[in-house]
């Protein structure tokens, strides 16, 4: 009789960690290159075997995330462990970056990145191929904003809060946490197993999930670090904005802030205004957000107004004016390519004259959705008018049909 020994299954690759180890480097354009062949960028299929190619993914992102976390460190951030006064790394923990100076500065900006990705990176394909890694992740965004000063009145750059709203998941043997995709990516007891499995031990107490981690974010960490005097700014991106709008709508949280908060910058994210019932807090977003979406057209380009825009396919009912990211395709890419006009509305905020409120100009809408261009000769703007025409002669040569057969069968 054969029997299979779990000895006998194949083990789980194992790649190292670090780019020199991985045989790759960053260049003088700040590009991951392969040391072998420095024209080339990082070479995902090693093989046939998918599970082979996603464990050096794997250790690849890890190795970028270190760089990631080494530069925010030398631009002043500290690493904050959750829940609050943990120190021990073996205790489950979720990982957040704040400025070291958080305490005295008289603004903060809290930047939620999207729920699929890791702490401090914005885009994988940014960070790890053609842009680099400071312009595919935070750093960028932080180095900006250290240029920036935290009011009219004061000249001293904001503060930082990087909260960490992908790695929510707990891996005992790695001691840190991890998004879902690089959770299912880690070290398994064989190559051949069917996968991991969540279980309450990977969750981290207050951060379980997004939600919980945001209201951590909200009800722990800013009243902790942050002094009660000092300005917020938000930056919530893709997927992100749904649970941070969520939790500023709820009437006892957004009498808690209001007071507090300067805006709020949507990137990629799509939040229907419809599913939100403060009307104080709808009255912010008119005044005092705005939105960056995926669109073909340049970067800033004002396509909504508050009210959306009936002329467009894209989503506009997000309750706040609405403009190009100048990204076309991928949510994770909106921050990057709208980073300097999104920053700059941070600033522009931030330095309105003591004494004033600032509140969104009104925009004039001209923007539509452009005609469908001819293709090979073809004007494809009238393909349902066509269509039916066709719809309608295909029917009558039924007809016809169908009276000639009548006609051949009567026995003339």
């Amino acid at each position: 009789m054969f029997r299979r020994k779990w000895s006998g299954l194949p083990p789980d690759p194992d790649f190292p960690t670090g780019l020199k180890e991985l045989g790759y480097f960053v260049n003088e354009d700040d590009e991951i290159r392969s040391i072998q062949d420095p024209q080339y960028y990082f070479k995902y299929f090693l093989c046939r075997n998918s599970r082979w190619n996603d464990r050096q993914r794997y250790a690849m992102n890890q190795s970028i995330q270190q760089v990631i976390w080494e530069r925010l460190e030398g631009l002043g951030l500290k690493k904050q462990l959750l829940p609050l006064g943990v120190t021990d790394p073996a205790t489950p923990h979720v990982p957040i970056f704040v400025s070291g100076d958080i305490a005295r500065k008289s603004r903060v900006v809290v930047i939620f990145g999207e729920t699929m990705q890791d702490l401090g990176v914005l885009a994988f394909r940014v960070a790890g191929g053609h842009g680099g890694v400071n312009k595919g992740s935070v750093v960028s965004i932080v180095a900006e904003l250290q240029k920036q000063r935290s009011s009219a009145s004061d000249a001293e750059p904001p503060g930082v809060v990087l909260a960490n709203m992908g790695e929510l998941i707990w891996l005992p043997q790695a001691q840190r946490t991890l998004s879902i995709l690089a959770f299912n990516c880690a070290r398994m007891k064989s190559a051949v197993h069917k996968g991991r499995v969540v279980t309450p031990g990977n969750l981290v107490p207050g951060n379980e999930t997004p939600k919980a981690h945001v209201n951590y974010i909200f009800n722990d960490v800013l009243p902790h670090l942050v002094n009660d005097r000092a300005r917020l700014d938000i930056i919530t991106v893709g997927d992100s904005a749904e649970f941070v709008e969520q939790y500023l709508d709820l009437p006892p949280v957004w009498q808690t802030w209001h007071r507090r908060i300067n805006c709020l910058a949507i990137v990629g994210g799509q939040y229907a205004i419809w599913d939100l019932n403060n009307q104080e807090f709808k009255e912010f977003l008119k005044n005092k957000a705005r939105a960056y979406t995926t669109s073909f057209e340049p970067a800033g380009m004002v396509l909504s107004g508050p009210e959306g825009n009936p002329k467009t396919t894209a989503f506009t009912q997000i309750g706040c004016p609405v403009f190009s990211s100048g990204e076309p395709h991928y949510t994770e890419c909106t921050l990057v390519a709208s980073g300097r006009i999104v920053l700059d509305w941070l600033h522009e905020v931030a330095t309105t004259p003591d004494g004033e409120d600032y509140s969104n100009p009104e925009f004039q809408i001209i923007y539509a959705d452009p005609p469908a261009e001819e293709v090979d000769g073809v004007d494809w703007s009238r393909w349902k008018e066509e269509d039916a025409a066709a719809e309608e002669k295909k029917g009558e040569g039924e007809e016809k049909s169908e009276k000639k057969e009548g006609h051949e069968g009567d026995g003339k």
